[in-house]
């Protein structure tokens, strides 16, 4: 359905385009006035004030403490953690702590199909953590990723492969929630 705000605008938009010609002036002007309308209307890019919180962090020091160290979750977050800024220390005197639970995995049917086979599935991973700063109370937090995927109980291996991806990338978006969620803890 097209309102008359659209064809208003878009009349407005074919009367500056003739009155201004093909001439590389006219298209310049139009150029600089979408990207003027675009720069007011306050679009932002997601994630882009990710730079300011980093710079918060800078040289701060975390120690990570898991009781899964060489499980992937750990990997994944101490990956999220170092790209906000923080500096990762084995032992020592860390300004943070962070205590990782293990992860959590969950998979239940959200549909069925005629003959009461799963026909969706909905996938959780959930991970508990503690942050302990040294002059104030400890934090203590729930990260959960949730996903749905279309089961084929035709296809056992293909739909084994997709949960492993779907886990992977679950366990990459858990380790940038958990970043961003200590990255605004100590922001404040």
């Amino acid at each position: 359905m097209i309102s008359h705000d659209n064809i208003a605008h878009s009349a407005a938009f074919r009367t500056i385009h003739s009155s201004l010609g093909q001439s590389a002036l006219g298209r310049w002007i139009c150029l600089s006035a979408i990207l003027m309308c675009l720069a007011g209307c306050g679009f932002q890019l997601k994630g882009s004030d990710a730079a300011s919180s980093s710079a918060k962090l800078e040289g701060r020091t975390l120690q990570l403490i898991s009781s899964q160290p060489r499980s992937e979750l750990t990997r994944e977050v101490s990956r999220a953690l170092t790209a906000t800024g923080l500096v990762l220390l084995e032992e020592g005197d860390a300004m943070l702590t962070l205590v990782l639970q293990p992860e959590q995995f969950t998979q239940r049917n959200v549909s069925l199909t005629a003959q009461a086979r799963a026909a969706e599935l909905e996938l959780t991973l959930i991970a508990d953590f503690t942050l302990n700063q040294q002059e104030s109370d400890p934090i203590d937090a729930r990260a959960t990723v949730t996903r749905q995927m279309l089961n084929d109980p035709r296809n056992v291996v293909g739909k084994t492969e997709e949960i492993r991806l779907l886990r992977e990338e679950m366990r990459r978006d858990l380790a940038d929630q958990i970043a961003r969620r200590i990255s605004h803890s100590l922001g404040n």
